[in-house]
């Protein structure tokens, strides 16, 4: 019965720390986007794939080149993971052409009509998704889903969002805080070089991060949770100027060596002075902060103490032998068995 109680309470600890925890074969998607000028080019390319195209003026190419190095610099890893899950697409723009006559004299018809008419497209820059399966019968207005947010206050974090949603990915080699964390720098800072009680409430406060990333096993937040964990260590080792200073040497490096640094080797620089700047500097706590790491301790003493039982608590043998005894309380007939006739099923 203690035993069954315990295991319950880790269930429980488990999943509430799990929840609360700080929560990220087909061929390679391109990392560029192709230029397309007709219906034919968009038709071609969403016969096989997702499409996701951008719209401009040809004096307007701002949002669609933002868009575009961001997809550039995303981590080949994400794309293929995207491939390997059937979620291929292609990044396209199409700049607006009107009909005109060309250098030789011959009359163009341009596709201002056809995004007009086909694509129902009026304001730019226009940022379309088009769903794969179309041929040369195909509807647009069965393919298309508009970005529908203002172009006249045009927020490409939006944009970026919609993305993510239609393609399954997030365009950029994004860094990440990991907010709980932060308020934990942010308090260990605050203790300055400390010794005595204060030195001691910085080592629990380390080894509470040590202990929430042993739930944040997914990626992006198990490695950043291991750019944290170094963090505590070398202020204790170096003072709590530490993450200052490295701060300074990383920018310097960066702004020395920016036209040398692949991109990963860039993401990887960003990751790093994020993390130490959440301890170069430390945001503002409120009570609410305080409450937080509060609970997330009570949450990990339950977790320990619940564990510790549990390997020190035998198993009630009343209830196994009450369950062997009626699991043995109705005679069983036996049936005789042809081995040479008998089949075993395969497990595919």
């Amino acid at each position: 019965m203690i035993r069954s109680f315990l295991i319950a309470s880790l269930a429980v600890i488990v999943v509430s720390l799990v929840a609360s925890a700080p929560t990220a074969s087909a061929s390679t998607i391109h990392k560029e986007c192709i230029e397309v000028k007709e219906d034919y080019d968009v038709r071609n390319a969403a016969r096989d794939s997702n499409v996701f195209l951008i719209i401009n003026e040809s004096d307007d190419k701002e949002a669609r080149e933002h868009i575009c190095r961001k997809l550039e610099g995303t981590p080949s890893k994400r794309l293929t993971d995207a491939s390997e899950k059937g979620k291929s697409v292609v990044f396209a723009y199409m700049e607006l052409s009107e009909p005109q006559e060309d250098g030789d004299g011959d009359w163009q018809e341009g596709n201002q009509n056809f995004v007009k008419n086909s694509l129902a497209v009026k304001d730019y820059p226009a940022f379309l998704f088009i769903s794969k399966g179309m041929d040369g019968t195909s509807k647009y207005s069965k393919h298309v889903t508009h970005y529908k947010g203002s172009t006249e206050s045009l927020e490409l974090s939006d944009v970026e969002d919609f993305i993510k949603k239609k393609v399954g990915f997030r365009i950029g080699n994004d860094v990440f805080n990991i907010v709980f964390f932060d308020t934990i720098a942010s308090r260990f800072v605050s203790y300055g070089d400390a010794d005595g009680l204060d030195h001691y409430k910085q080592r629990f406060l380390a080894l509470l991060v040590r202990l929430s990333t042993l739930f944040s096993w997914r990626e992006p937040f198990s490695s950043i949770g291991k750019l944290y964990n170094r963090a505590f260590a070398m202020s204790f080792e170096n003072g709590m100027e530490y993450s200052e200073k490295q701060v300074k040497k990383l920018e310097k490096r960066l702004e020395s060596n920016r036209k040398d640094v692949s991109e990963d080797k860039l993401h990887e620089f960003q990751q790093k002075l994020a993390v130490l700047k959440a301890f170069a500097d430390p945001k503002e706590l409120t009570s609410k902060d305080d409450r937080q790491i509060f609970i997330h301790f009570i949450l990990h003493l339950g977790l320990i103490l619940a564990t510790i039982l549990m390997c020190i608590v035998p198993a009630d043998d009343s209830e196994e032998d009450e369950e062997e005894e009626v699991i043995n309380a109705v005679p069983v007939i036996a049936k005789t068995v042809d081995v040479g006739k008998s089949s075993t099923k395969k497990k595919d």
